[in-house]
């Protein structure tokens, strides 16, 4: 068994709880769960469990409740997970590689967030990497979080929201590195009314962190993203006028040309749009999402031969076949009449991504057209 302890925080989770330590059962030596208050079957399931339980009130403050759990955990290493997350049977011997190394890093996992929102601000299809995983998933976005970590006392979260132990992990000179265990995240797939009470917990948390510190890069990034995804826009706005006007190259703020940006498109203002999201890509050429809606934009305005250029610099960056970049390029096709081109890149597309249904649907249109 993997010298590794398992610290997750719950709240009313006894529909997802069996199936949780059903399918993690033996992969690691103890599970430590802080319950903030559950009124359901919970706290019960966990105790069947073995869990090691302890109750805490809720502080409106997730880096509160994680450091509650951190302060019970007794293996060498630490893997922060949540009920509705579940890492891949297959990625064990790579967590069993990692815990044996040396305590002085701490790993950096993709989260993919299921969800089958496609407006969602950096939706992107599933392409079959994790068939199992990946069942019945339409897309995902991404995000990082420093997961696995060494169990040290002077190592806890801090942030109210989206807490991290990164900011103490560099302070102690614990380097970060990226690994490649991914967690799958089905938290976006469940009930309306679990999102409806996320969305609402993660807004007021986002402001409150935002009064304590208004100058706060991030705080202003959380903020403006809940209310862009609770649909209030206009609230958004004025926080990502503030936000890009940081320090350049913070990926906080190159976030926030690409929100603002998109925003700018959204409304109609190209001009504005193409300048801000400019100055994201080069200001960090690596992060895709404002690259992509700088494509969009410039095809808005109809410069093709511009598309086309940024079309070969992600290719050239992010591989010939990222579906998102693919998706474009089917429009640039489309747009300049090159239809068996676009007929064979659409068929190549669905090959790849077979769950995006209108790319699907596309493909087969355009090969009636162009006779295959």
């Amino acid at each position: 068994m993997i010298p590794l302890s398992l610290a997750m925080i719950v709240r009313n989770e006894a529909e997802v709880l069996p199936g949780f330590f059903k399918h993690h059962q033996g992969m690691w030596g103890e599970t430590v769960v802080v319950d903030t208050g559950s009124t359901d079957g919970t706290v019960a399931l966990c105790r069947q469990a073995g869990c090691r339980l302890v109750e805490v009130p809720w502080q409106d403050d997730f880096s509160a409740a994680r450091n509650a759990g951190l302060d019970l955990v007794t293996g060498p290493w630490t893997l922060i997970l949540d009920a509705d997350e579940r890492l891949s049977p297959a990625d064990l011997p790579c967590l069993h590689d990692l815990c044996a190394g040396s305590p002085d890093k701490v790993y950096l996992q993709e989260t993919r967030n299921y969800t089958p929102n496609r407006t969602h601000l950096e939706w992107q299809p599933v392409t079959g990497r994790d068939p199992q995983a990946e069942r019945g998933q339409s897309g995902f976005f991404a995000a990082r979080r420093a997961g696995l970590f060494p169990n040290r006392t002077d190592l806890r979260f801090t942030g109210r929201i989206h807490e991290s132990i990164l900011p103490q992990a560099t302070s102690l000179g614990l380097e970060a590195v990226p690994c490649t265990i991914p967690v799958h995240h089905y938290g976006y797939v469940r009930s309306q009314e679990v999102n409806s009470a996320r969305q609402a917990r993660y807004l007021k948390l986002a402001q409150l962190k935002l009064a304590g510190d208004p100058d706060d890069a991030g705080a202003l990034l959380e903020l403006a993203t809940c209310l862009l995804e609770a649909g209030r826009p206009a609230e958004a706005q004025p926080l990502l006028e503030r936000l890009v006007l940081g320090k350049a190259g913070l990926s906080h703020v190159v976030r926030g040309h690409f929100l603002l940006g998109r925003l700018l498109r959204e409304q109609g203002q190209l001009v504005a749009a193409e300048d801000l999201l400019s100055q994201g890509v080069e200001q960090d050429p690596a992060f895709r999402f404002t690259r992509l809606e700088l494509i969009r934009v410039r095809g808005d305005l109809e410069q093709w031969r511009s598309v086309n250029d940024l079309l070969e610099e992600a290719k050239a960056r992010f591989g010939p076949e990222s579906p998102l970049f693919m998706r474009e390029e089917l429009r640039l096709c489309i747009k300049t009449g090159q239809l068996p081109r676009a007929a064979r890149l659409a068929r190549r597309l669905a090959e790849i991504c077979p769950d995006w249904t209108e790319i699907v649907s596309l493909a087969q249109k355009l090969e009636a057209l162009t006779g295959g």
